[in-house]
């Protein structure tokens, strides 16, 4: 038979477990949903960008989450340029979305593609 203090002290385990899973936080999750989402692949993304870049590199990719949809964010350099563009893909229909240009002191914020 068990005590009280043995169910106190499973439910304080079971307690703390759940609060911990819960404080996960909010863009972990839906880094783990952007994993599962869309039918363009990372490759599919940079060549969409670099069709629109022409003559630049991929600095980087990553799947995004943005008010419940999902994108590529795809970083191209030039190397005969300082600025560095930041393509937006459409994860599901591979349709570019936004062109942005990233100023130098923006790229040091993305670390570059070691693949």
């Amino acid at each position: 038979m068990t005590s009280n203090l043995e169910h106190s002290c499973r439910f304080s385990r079971l307690a703390v477990a759940l609060a911990i899973a819960s404080a996960a936080p909010l863009f972990a999750i839906e880094q783990i949903q952007a994993k599962h989402a869309g039918n363009i692949k990372k490759r599919q993304a940079e060549q969409i960008a670099l069709s629109k870049i022409r003559g630049g590199t991929i600095r980087s990719a990553e799947l995004q989450v943005a008010n419940g949809s999902h994108f590529w964010a795809v970083f191209v350099a030039k190397p005969d340029k300082i600025n560095a563009k930041e393509v937006h893909i459409d994860a599901t229909s591979g349709k570019i979305l936004a062109v942005q240009t990233e100023k130098p002191e923006d790229q040091a914020e993305e670390p570059p593609n070691t693949q």
